[in-house]
């Protein structure tokens, strides 16, 4: 009746944590990357007595027990690329190695919540190797139920359980990675071998292989991994470039000058009364008069052209602006030769290379933030430097780039196809 009891009871708890991983897959689907994940194991433990080859590493009982089939299954959730929790659930026996040892057995499970860090996101590791193999660690706490039928003993044993260790996650594809893990538990209990030793607490080791299934938006990885990479484009061979012809100056034409004309006497006298009747007072006072509104109204005009050329110092700052604004994220790169060092879905990661770009090549250009900019393909942000006007322009800043972006390559627009 007791292991009945017992059978139950961790029956409901693997039922409560799948319909948690459910739950919180249906969450998962409304963001931009896949985050929720449950992994199936199997393996052995190792309960050693002792001590071993291998030391406390492979446990510590009172009776030895090891390589002891263990299986199970867990729910994560990644908070961060770098840190995610772990809810396990762990099914096992622990029974007497050797014949001349005190019969034992235990059948237990134990119950865990763990934080995990993977060390390629928590060192910002993205190239090489990173893309296929992510090391990780994990620590945490959990309650251990035990069945334990001996001799003299047939009980059940509630304990607190410490638990870490460290593994490997393989890239298999992007709903679904392989991993193998070496966990150490230290449980608040000297009786998981039956034997209640000098008052100690019983320790065991378990290694691990198994699957975890991937939760969220299609066409994404977990975000543990870094982001997919962009199809490359087949560049088009550069074009050489033709000198236009210098246009010959045109000749000066010189203008002829006018001869002057040849006045007969009653005109000559016409001129001279007109002269002197325009330098009599009346005249002269009409004439202050009328240049004094001609300099009013130059002053007026003067006023009018120094308003409209600020007004145009105005709209060519705002053109500026709104041409900078386009330079950073824009739609269609101006024509030209660039760069392209990265491509992410996510527009974050995007601004975060860019930064990093413009502090990279401050020393070797003066507008280095007006170099990168970021172009919108799809739902792909390119992280883009240039544009160059000649091909070998835009290699020499590749090989700047190179040293720190080895994935680095030119790219030229405007683009004379776009791949499907």
């Amino acid at each position: 009746m007791i292991r009945n009891l017992f059978v139950r009871r961790y029956k409901m708890w693997l039922i409560l944590l799948f319909i948690g991983a459910f739950a919180l897959e249906t969450q998962a689907q409304e963001q931009s990357e896949k985050r929720v994940s449950l992994t199936f194991n199997y393996g052995v433990t190792y309960g050693l007595a002792n001590g071993g080859t291998f030391g406390p590493l492979a446990g510590d009982f009172n009776v030895a027990s090891f390589r002891q089939p263990v299986y199970g299954g867990s729910f994560q959730y990644a908070f961060t690329p770098a840190w995610s929790i772990n809810t396990g659930l762990q099914f096992g026996e622990f029974t007497n190695q050797f014949a001349d040892d005190p019969p034992f057995q235990n059948d237990y499970f134990n119950v865990t919540v763990k934080g995990v860090t993977n060390l390629n996101n928590l060192f910002n590791l993205r190239g090489g190797a990173a893309r296929f193999v992510n090391p990780y660690f994990s620590f945490g706490l959990g309650m251990m139920r035990s069945q334990i039928v001996t001799d003299d003993l047939d009980s059940e044993d509630l304990s607190l359980m410490a638990t870490g260790g460290a593994g490997l996650m393989f890239y298999l594809f992007r709903s679904a990675d392989l991993f193998v893990q070496y966990d150490y538990h230290v449980v608040g209990s000297d009786l998981l071998d039956g034997v209640s030793g000098d008052g100690g607490t019983d320790k065991f080791a378990a290694i691990n292989a198994g699957i975890r299934v991937n939760f969220g938006p299609s066409g994404t990885k977990h975000v543990s991994w870094p982001p997919s990479r962009e199809r490359r484009e087949r560049e088009p061979a550069p074009r050489p470039e033709v000198p236009e012809p210098e246009p010959e100056p045109e000749p000066e034409i010189v203008p002829e000058p006018e001869p002057e004309p040849i006045l007969d006497e009653t005109t000559r006298r016409q001129l001279a009364a007109f002269e002197m009747f325009r330098q009599s007072p009346l005249m002269t006072s009409n004439r202050l008069i009328e240049e004094a509104r001609e300099r009013a109204e130059i002053r007026r005009q003067q006023r009018v052209e120094e308003e409209r050329r600020l007004a145009e110092m105005r709209m060519e700052e705002q053109r500026r602006a709104e041409a900078e604004a386009a330079r950073v994220i824009t739609d269609e790169p101006a024509p030209g030769h660039y760069i392209q060092v990265f491509s992410f879905r996510s527009r974050t990661y995007a601004d975060q290379l860019r930064d990093d770009l413009i502090e990279l090549l401050s020393d070797h250009f003066d507008d280095a933030s007006q170099r990168v900019v970021i172009h919108r393909y799809e739902d792909y942000h390119r992280v883009l430097v240039g544009p160059y006007t000649r091909f070998s322009q835009a290699r020499n800043a590749q090989r700047e780039i190179l040293s720190q972006y080895e994935e680095a390559f030119i790219i030229t627009y405007p683009r004379q196809y776009q791949q499907e």
